[in-house]
């Protein structure tokens, strides 16, 4: 088979996503690859949208949030035939969508991890244009802003089927909808145990261990929590902070730690599986794929403030369902740390509810799904 999966740069989850079901068909013996939708258009253009977005959520996030929840009540008042101003650039994009089909193709099937190429998808099938099994996986525990635009796709992988209702009610067709999760890489799902990880990282089996994932704070907010954090933790517990490839907060962290034993700077690295299944409780923003990977390795959670607009209905999912703590300020995120590593009882239930919550095998079901119309449309039957 021949998969395309189509991205969208706008920070990292949709790429993300993307790149975890590239893995698992590749895999499988298959072929597959990731187009970045914007720049079908443009790469200017799509690395400008992805610097403003990064921009824009890091340094005044309360404006992402804004249009975030404006952009939400206006897609729940909208009537279905008023499009919105994201389909009609995504149905421009789309005539360059279809010359790259043209010339790539045949696929047995497109995937698509954000609204505007499922838009596209959408707007192509509805005019009549010979498509393959069409997909629009979700990213995060919501339901996005008109994501009801997308409805004349195949079907809609949604995290969690507690959210099924919701999509329900904004007129998704029940039938298409997939609860498989958020596709997440394969290294969470052949995970190695606790002590394992532990004896791979350097670290004894009996230190209680928080890990801070850090990457995409800005240094200011993560040296301020860091820095009151280690005041609080007592001495012979030990805090792992990973930055990612945020070089200015790891300069940063390193200096203000330097000679502090129980405080371990981490950048950039591959073993994020080993990390948290070494860890003892996680710290971690509210996004959906790196939620999603805690609740693969169910590793007990606090998340930190989230980013208005999606990450906020994550915070609020995971917190409903116990799969994680939650707090705004630095002072209670401490707090519900600190409570969960002093009760053993407390983590193993919150692992309980991740347990009910985790769905690893997202990418395995998104392939199984495309394979079976392949299958079907070779037999003779629909696709």
């Amino acid at each position: 088979m021949k998969i395309l999966i189509i991205s969208f740069k706008a920070g990292e989850g949709h790429n993300s996503a993307a790149k975890a079901i590239l893995e698992r068909v590749e895999h499988e013996g298959h072929e597959g690859e990731i187009v970045d939708f914007l720049g079908l258009f443009s790469d200017k253009i799509s690395n400008a949208v992805n610097v403003s977005y990064v921009g824009i959520v890091k340094h005044v996030p309360a404006l992402f949030g804004t249009f975030y929840k404006l952009s939400s009540g206006i897609s729940r008042c909208s009537p279905s035939w008023l499009h919105s101003p994201l389909y009609l650039d995504s149905a421009i994009i789309s005539k360059r969508l279809r010359t790259y089909l043209e010339k790539n193709g045949p696929y047995d099937g497109i995937v698509a991890t954000h609204l505007m190429p499922a838009q596209a998808l959408a707007h192509m099938k509805k005019h009549g244009y010979n498509l393959p099994v069409t997909i629009a996986v979700a990213t995060d525990y919501t339901y996005y802003p008109f994501w009801q635009e997308v409805a004349a796709c195949d079907y809609y992988v949604i995290p969690n089927e507690g959210l099924i209702p919701t999509y329900v009610k904004r007129g998704m067709p029940r039938e298409k909808l997939c609860p498989y999760g958020i596709p997440i890489r394969m290294s969470f799902v052949d995970l190695p145990t606790r002590e394992e990880s532990r004896a791979h990282l350097g670290f004894d089996a009996d230190t209680p261990l928080y890990l801070v994932m850090g990457g995409s704070m800005g240094a200011g907010s993560m040296q301020k929590f860091a820095k009151k954090f280690h005041e609080k933790m007592p001495k012979n517990e030990h805090m792992i902070i990973i930055c990612g490839k945020n070089e200015v907060l790891r300069a940063s962290l390193e200096k203000h730690f330097a000679g502090v034993d129980n405080v371990h700077i981490v950048g950039f690295t591959l073993d994020i599986p080993k990390y948290m299944m070494a860890c003892d409780v996680l710290y971690t923003k509210p996004g959906g794929l790196s939620s999603s990977e805690a609740l693969s390795c169910r590793i007990p959670t606090v998340h930190t403030a989230p980013i208005p607009g999606c990450e906020s209905d994550n915070f609020r999912f995971f917190t409903k369902k116990g799969c994680s703590l939650g707090a705004k300020s630095i002072n209670k995120q401490i707090e519900c740390g600190l409570r969960l590593m002093a009760s053993p009882e407390l983590r193993t239930e919150m692992r309980v509810a991740q347990a009910k919550c985790a769905k690893p095998y997202s990418s395995l079901d998104i392939f199984k799904l495309i394979e079976k119309h392949r299958s079907q449309k070779e037999n003779g039957g629909e696709s």
